[in-house]
């Protein structure tokens, strides 16, 4: 995970602590449009002027990851990693990676997975795993870089590259700010079996390391739905089983694009939607809105996540 910086905040005067939200999503584009057109109308909406959104993106070697069990797990461990100041070298990988994509140094198809590469075969030539903790970032920082000079030609970062890894830590004041972790039940992303029952782990350690656990039952566009009143009449057992009624779209999507027409899941008039929270609030109050039963029941608990940004 990687923070995302200059994320606006309104503040009622300097000397008041402001808590941060950390915002990490299942989906990487849908929950990220919508969170921040809701960001920006932080003031239309009345959120809390001392609340403080910060979305957490996927690092490189996350990208395409579904499993909520997999993503909360290494959130603990970049949250572990920003409190002892210890990486491993794995997690120094990907900051480089981001670093470069972010300032559009590399593309991220080819070029992005040749750097990979080369910093994992560094990593193999040094006899280290992924899991492995760097014993001196300065000095590894500076291998990498002469690695990166001579294989890419990226001089860029090459003197300042431990400040860089340092820099995109997590800054997470325990006890006061709060991560929330936002994802769909996707009966092909959850495991839920006697033996391995995913959606009941993540849930008790949620509530063990006192973070947010927002579902939507079936999928976040059953959140977007909510901001119609039409959602209302939909039939909730197809919601629940959210076939495909399309070789493109499930039903809660197909219905959404009826009230949105066009919509994409990449593309959509969140700001449009942002302006109707209210009614989304109050529609989600006619589902199932209790963490233990949107395993099995269609709902949906981010109602109550704007509720707390307000108070």
């Amino acid at each position: 995970m990687k923070k995302i910086f200059g994320v606006r905040s309104v503040t009622k005067a300097e000397s008041e602590p402001r808590k941060k939200y950390f915002l990490v999503y299942e989906g990487e584009k849908t929950e990220l449009l919508y969170f921040d057109a809701v960001n920006d109308m932080r003031q239309e909406i009345s959120l809390n002027p001392l609340i403080e959104l910060t979305p957490l993106i996927r690092s490189y070697s996350e990208s395409g990851w579904s499993n909520p069990k997999q993503i909360l797990d290494r959130v603990i461990q970049n949250v572990t990693e920003g409190q002892t100041g210890d990486i491993t070298y794995g997690t120094l990988i990907d900051r480089v990676i981001d670093y470069l994509l972010e300032k559009e140094i590399i593309s991220k198809t080819l070029q992005a997975k040749n750097i990979a590469s080369i910093l994992e075969w560094y990593c193999a030539e040094e006899n280290k795993t992924r899991r492995d903790l760097v014993t001196n970032l300065e000095q590894t920082s500076a291998i990498i870089a002469g690695f990166l000079d001579k294989a890419s030609c990226i001089a860029t970062i090459s003197e300042n590259i431990s400040d860089i890894i340092k820099s995109q830590a997590i800054t997470y004041a325990e006890d006061f700010d709060k991560i929330c972790l936002i994802v769909d039940r996707d009966r092909e992303s959850f495991i839920c079996k006697l033996d391995n029952d995913q959606y009941n782990y993540v849930l008790e350690t949620c509530k063990k390391k006192k973070m947010g656990f927002y579902v939507t039952n079936p999928c976040f566009e059953f959140w977007l739905l909510l901001h119609f009143d039409q959602v209302l009449n939909l039939d909730k057992t197809r919601l629940l089983n959210n076939p495909k009624v399309s070789s493109r779209r499930r039903y809660a999507e197909h219905e959404l694009n009826k009230l949105m027409p066009g919509f994409q899941k990449s593309s959509y008039d969140a700001h449009l939607l942002v302006q109707k929270i209210d009614t989304a609030i109050e529609n989600a109050q006619q589902f199932c809105e209790e963490i233990e039963k949107l395993e099995q029941q269609v709902g949906c608990n981010l109602g109550r996540l704007i509720k707390e940004l307000r108070e």
